[in-house]
């Protein structure tokens, strides 16, 4: 890569895509992973490690240095996503502090006296290269000037209608692989968070009874065209591309009908049916005797009252509508 001002950068990765070097005008750093983690940065004037929160992307410490006679740490303090805000000296000194805007452009970036930390990390995931401006996101590259990716989502469908985008919500949801986004505060769910059923999600609604997961999530074209031709009665076959879309539209629709479900649960009826309209697609719509697949801004969700579950209701089922 040839930046601007004709300085050259060039990089390396292993077998399994993972960066495992950077040269920035003859400087090389090499990198240390630890699964999908960088865990650790090397070069012939430099090394620091990164300590994370078992299980997570959430950074804890920064060791500055080599060994543990010269590892001098310190110490992050992070937003709700999980992104740095603050790295404090083993004394309690802002040595790092910084700002963002909503996907993650800096905006705002403070050092204490001393000498200045290089700390790259940014979203969770994401390592900030000063030389191009983008954040590594381990399978892409996330440009926080525009919120979102260089290339298309490898996973394809899974990862969304539109292949650049970073999440549907920057301000609630992280993609630390670049690949699917989740709620950062959802480790041990079964599945990404929802406001459904915090720590269950549609799991929970799938187990009393609902099928959503299982007849309208990442349904491939032929499993739409062969629904068609099996059920002559359905007039269109849907899809959402994932469970995160499947688990948001149902949130937002759940929150945009509030009086209706209230009024439901006081009524003498057992099943009800609500909508939501949305700002982008939240999936495809295969319509009987058209061979095109349309995009679907709306959706469609069926409430069965269970007076067992704490709402009062469970999802029996959702799909997308064109």
């Amino acid at each position: 890569v040839t930046g601007p001002d004709g300085s050259e950068t060039s990089y390396r990765y292993d077998a399994f895509g993972r960066r495992i070097s950077k040269t920035v005008d003859d400087q090389t750093s090499e990198f240390i992973w630890q699964g999908d983690q960088v865990v650790a940065e090397s070069s012939d004037q430099h090394y620091q490690s990164y300590i994370f929160e078992p299980g997570t992307f959430r950074p804890l410490a920064l060791l500055e240095g080599e060994g543990p006679e010269k590892a001098t740490p310190f110490y992050y303090h992070l937003d709700h996503l999980g992104t740095p805000q603050e790295l404090t000296s083993h004394q309690g000194e802002v040595v790092w502090a910084a700002r963002y805007n909503g996907y993650g452009k800096l905006t705002e970036l403070r050092h204490g006296d001393g000498p200045r930390l290089h700390q790259p990390l940014r979203f969770q995931g994401q390592y900030h290269d000063r030389e191009s401006g983008l954040h590594y996101n381990r399978h892409r590259y996330y440009n926080p000037e525009t919120g979102r990716y260089l290339t298309a989502d490898p996973s394809k469908l899974a990862g969304g209608l539109n292949g650049y985008r970073y999440t549907l919500n920057p301000t609630g949801w992280v993609d630390p692989l670049g690949l699917a986004c989740q709620c950062p505060g959802d480790i041990e769910a079964d599945g990404p968070f929802s406001e459904i059923v915090p720590g269950g999600g549609l799991a929970a609604h799938e187990a009393r009874g609902g099928h959503l997961i299982r007849k309208h999530i990442g349904r491939t074209d032929a499993q739409l065209a062969q629904r068609i031709e099996a059920e002559p009665n359905v007039p269109a076959a849907s899809t959402f591309p994932d469970r995160a879309t499947a688990e948001s539209s149902a949130a937002r629709a759940i929150a945009s009908n509030e009086k209706k479900i209230e009024k439901f649960l006081n009524s003498k009826k057992g099943k009800t049916t609500i909508t939501h309209t949305y700002a982008q697609p939240v999936g495809v719509s295969l319509i009987r005797g058209h061979d095109d697949y349309a995009p679907a801004y709306k959706a469609l969700f069926v409430l069965i009252k269970d007076p067992k579950k704490p709402e009062g209701y469970f999802l029996l089922t959702g799909f997308p509508e064109p």
